[in-house]
């Protein structure tokens, strides 16, 4: 996978001695405030540092240190004098493990099922452990329960019975409430970005494009889309007494090595204490049905430290399984001890970024953020320190399970690719969910959203963007982003020569032109070109997207002039760009138009686009009227049309 690691580096390197930081200088600089090892951040009743681990798993040091960590096994995410908290990586499904091999990990991305606290300071305090059990996905068929009885991959052609269109569901489920709602209705498909298109039997069922979003086709007299029954747990004790969290998630708590009964609790109540109670020293608590908060009042101080757990996933068993989002707090009062050290994934909270990477002992080691081999350093860190051996281990096993079902096991790095088919959503989906993401963040976001976890990444960037000042300076981003995601300095990517890799022709076919100026000999028009791109709310048919680039060594209007679709129709439409600078252009329109599809012939799209500028001499060509072209500029137009292949050749109908 592409495992980022983003660093914020100090911006005084002569703070720091011999791997340690001179915690007095730091404490309260604009270095700190800076670089998130501020004692001020705030998780619930706790004032002090915090630190996350999330997602597939991502790891954000209580100084900011941003890092991706997808090991399978038990690991040590904290230790320090007050906490050591474990966490159990798991497998993120049997059928992930099929769909994720290209990456190279030996058992697939990775989620937290279990974690596990132990409060160091009070020996009265109990281990607590919660996890959601044998939830993966071999309890059920060959399908994903929300897929069961589904044509996966597979939509209609007509994508749309007459009189509808694309609206967007939530669910499979809400989907196939959709098409029951409609007189006619007889088949559905329900795509990853919530994309439900209904059909009766005159649309014919097809596969769908492997770079559109991941889609499903039901039947009303199938099981496709209907409510699944809550799964069963495997062990007979675990399943009489776990409660119920998130998306029906099974929540299990052990209590120092003992299951607790909390079925009844967690099952009726959003809001209710697992342990203790409001006026107690030590609490754990259920709140709003999805979190857990584990609370600890310090004594002397009277100050709170505390945990949180977010259960979050689409729940037991499917792609997107149950798991949990981690953040703990550090209290102020504690801070001088917090800084002496600590050990684990989460690092040292000293406000020091350079020292988070640490080896067993303490001894700082070097963050590998440079090279191609940046982003494999990151997970081989992880393994090589922070596995959790047998004799540490502080996690309660199951009847049918012991320490070697959760020890570290070996891996193989193969880089992640946000254009793998593998993706529920296509690329395209995936960037621009993720493009408000802060650049510490962003590429954990898109990972995530290859997994089919992108609401869940919103709602992490808001919390982690709360709790802590993230940088967005380009020297504070270790993984490299991109000032368009189409281009490469100065070259385009997926122009009509490169937009079909296996094909030796262009295409992108010039018609004709028009005016005083021919195109630069080796010009690119079109760039980030998609065939067959994927079908958004008012397509009804085949289309192709592209942005467009001024090939002209001037500033310059464009007005590209198309076809879109209009329900069952075709109509003509203009997309104006003024005042665009040659080259790849970050604010470029991205623009998507109808294709003609006939038999026999590869479908194909008809493009005109206009240039005016000063610099171009006059001549009787005009822009056309309905581009509705600026009154302000009065120099010279020239156009050409082109024809856009809508299929790669090697994919084209026959």
């Amino acid at each position: 996978m592409n495992f980022n690691l983003a660093l914020f580096l100090l911006a005084a390197p002569s703070l720091v001695h011999g791997g340690q930081s001179d915690n007095t200088k730091l404490r309260g600089s604009a270095v700190e405030r800076v670089l998130g090892g501020s004692y001020k951040e705030k998780l619930g009743q706790c004032t002090g540092s915090t630190c996350a681990a999330y997602g597939d798993p991502h790891i954000v040091t209580c100084d900011g240190l941003a890092y991706d960590c997808q090991g399978i096994g038990l690991f040590t995410l904290m230790k320090n004098h007050m906490y050591n908290i474990q966490g159990n990586f798991v497998d993120i499904g049997a059928r992930e493990h099929n769909m994720v091999e290209s990456w190279g990990l030996t058992h697939g991305a990775s989620i937290t099922n279990d974690i596990i606290v132990d409060f160091l300071p009070n020996d009265d305090i109990p281990i607590i452990q919660l996890g959601f059990g044998n939830v993966s996905n071999h309890q059920f068929s060959e399908y994903f329960p929300s897929e069961e009885g589904c044509a996966v991959w597979s939509t209609f052609q007509p994508t749309d019975m007459p009189g509808q269109k694309r609206s967007v569901e939530p669910t499979n489920e809400h989907c196939r409430h959709r098409c029951e709602s409609v007189t006619g209705c007889t088949q559905w498909s329900w795509w990853a970005d919530g994309g439900c298109h209904i059909n009766n039997d005159d649309q014919k069922m097809i596969d769908s494009n492997k770079n559109w979003s991941r889609a499903l086709a039901g039947r009303t007299d199938s099981v496709c889309g209907e409510p699944k029954p809550a799964p069963v747990l495997p062990i007979e004790v675990e399943e009489a007494k776990h409660g119920t969290i998130g998306n029906f998630c099974p929540l299990l708590m052990h209590v120092d090595g003992t299951l607790v009964d909390i079925s009844d609790i967690a099952v009726k109540h959003a809001n209710a204490f697992l342990l203790g109670g409001p006026d107690e020293d030590f609490s754990v608590k259920l709140e709003n049905g999805n979190d857990i908060r584990i609370a600890y009042k310090l004594d002397g101080s009277g100050e709170t430290a505390e945990i949180l757990l977010r259960s979050t996933g689409d729940g037991p068993g499917e792609l997107w399984s149950c798991h949990w989002n981690f953040y703990v707090c550090l209290p102020e009062a504690e801070q001088e001890a917090f800084e002496q050290g600590g050990l684990g994934l989460l690092g040292t909270p000293n406000g020091n970024t350079q020292d988070d990477w640490m080896d067993k002992n303490g001894n700082t080691l070097e963050i590998k953020r440079h090279g191609k081999t940046k982003q494999e350093d990151a997970i081989n860190y992880c393994y090589d320190n922070w596995c959790v051996s047998q004799m540490d281990s502080i996690m309660t096993h199951s009847e049918d399970s012991s320490y070697d079902d959760v020890k570290c096991g070996d891996h193989e790095f193969v880089d992640f690719n946000i254009n793998d088919d593998i993706c529920v959503l296509g690329a395209d989906k995936i960037i621009t969910a993720c493009e408000d993401s802060p650049p510490l963040l962003k590429h954990a976001c898109e990972m995530d959203c290859c997994l089919g976890g992108c609401e869940d990444m919103i709602v992490i960037s808001d919390d982690i963007k709360k709790l802590k000042e993230l940088s967005t300076e380009d020297e504070d981003i270790q993984y490299d982003i991109p000032v368009h995601t189409d281009c490469q300095t100065d070259n385009f990517l997926n122009t009509g020569d490169s937009a079909c890799p296996g094909s030796d022709e262009s295409i992108v076919t010039l018609v004709k032109s028009s005016g005083s100026l021919g195109l630069p000999a080796g010009a690119e028009v079109f760039y980030a070109i998609r065939p067959d791109a994927e079908p958004v709310d008012d397509v009804t048919g085949k289309s192709v997207r592209f942005h467009v680039n001024n090939p002209f060594g001037f500033d310059a209007d464009m007005y590209v002039k198309h076809e879109k679709h209009y329900n069952l129709m075709m109509d003509s439409t203009c997309d104006a760009q003024l005042d665009t600078t040659p080259g790849c252009n970050s604010n470029s329109i991205d623009i998507e138009v109808a294709c003609h599809e006939y038999p026999g012939i590869t479908p194909f799209a008809l493009v005109e686009v206009f240039f005016q500028a000063n610099s171009i001499a006059l001549s009787d060509t005009d822009v056309d009227k309905c581009c509705y072209p600026s009154e302000d500029n009065n120099g010279g137009v020239v156009s050409f049309t082109f024809e856009i292949k809508c299929d790669c050749p090697d994919e084209a109908v026959a």
